[in-house]
């Protein structure tokens, strides 16, 4: 930012409104998608062995001269430092999906992680707290967004977990122009195991994945695996939740937050 007295009066508000927000923490942690196929693991290297490793493995391609002169018990207490490997799919934990996710795009468009413009993910937000519906699909009449609602806001949706959010009903906020929306659920299509008996019940294939599918021709941002959304009010919150980058991704983690004012 320039250093210009605009530049200062609008990095003094900034400052401002953190100082007296307080900060809602929305996300989950990636290990909590460690069952099914597409399990979370972490492999870490303890700082002892480390030591060693270092030694045989990295030293011989940073500086070769340097091999058999520094070895492990030559380290501070003989240790080097600790390694995680994390091995988790992008969908683990609080993440976007893009929506090249979500399938074949009908203008042969694949939009991944990284072509997601930044700006779409931080900005006023609108909850809905549906958790307690006796429903296990969010319908359109569940939701209206209130008076005023600008568009490029991103909305959160709290099931309780349990519930899809229908295609519908995500169209009424695409036409409202809001193209980022987020769940405390696993999948904006809910458990797949109802949505599989739904399918089979009355073999329309429209029943599978619809919200998904839906953004095959209109391109929208979801975000899964939210959490605290039932510590947000209605409206009077700003939500900041950037994608992590990863190329060739068609998702990717987030570090999602809220910012409240008393």
């Amino acid at each position: 930012m320039p250093n210009t007295p605009a530049a200062a009066t609008v990095s003094g508000e900034l400052a401002r409104i953190f100082a007296e927000s307080t900060i809602v923490d929305l996300s989950s942690d990636i290990g909590n998608h460690a069952e099914g196929p597409f399990t979370t693991r972490i492999d870490a290297l303890e700082p002892e062995p480390g030591a060693a490793f270092f030694c045989e493995n990295v030293l011989p391609k940073i500086a070769a001269h340097a091999v058999g002169r520094l070895r492990a018990a030559d380290f501070p207490d003989g240790a080097f430092l600790r390694h995680e490997m994390v091995h988790a799919s992008v969908h683990a934990g609080s993440h976007i999906d893009a929506p090249g996710h979500y399938g074949p795009a009908a203008d042969g468009v694949r939009r991944d992680i990284n072509d997601a413009p930044l700006r779409s993910f931080f900005g006023p937000g609108v909850a809905f707290d549906l958790a307690s519906l006796d429903s296990a699909v969010v319908t359109r009449a569940d939701i209206a967004l209130p008076d005023g609602t600008a568009p490029g806001s991103i909305v959160l949706i709290r099931t309780g977990g349990d519930k899809a959010i229908a295609a519908e009903a995500i169209e009424y906020l695409l036409d409202a122009g809001i193209d980022v929306i987020g769940t405390d659920g696993a999948s904006f299509d809910g458990p797949f195991e109802p949505m599989i008996e739904r399918y089979l019940a009355g073999g329309d294939s429209g029943a599978l994945w619809p919200a998904h599918v839906l953004g095959r021709h209109r391109p929208y941002y979801q975000i899964e695996r939210l959490a605290n959304l039932d510590r947000l009010p209605t409206t009077g919150f700003f939500v900041l939740a950037l994608p992590v980058l990863i190329t060739g991704a068609t998702a990717a983690w987030t570090r999602a937050i809220a910012l409240t004012r008393p």
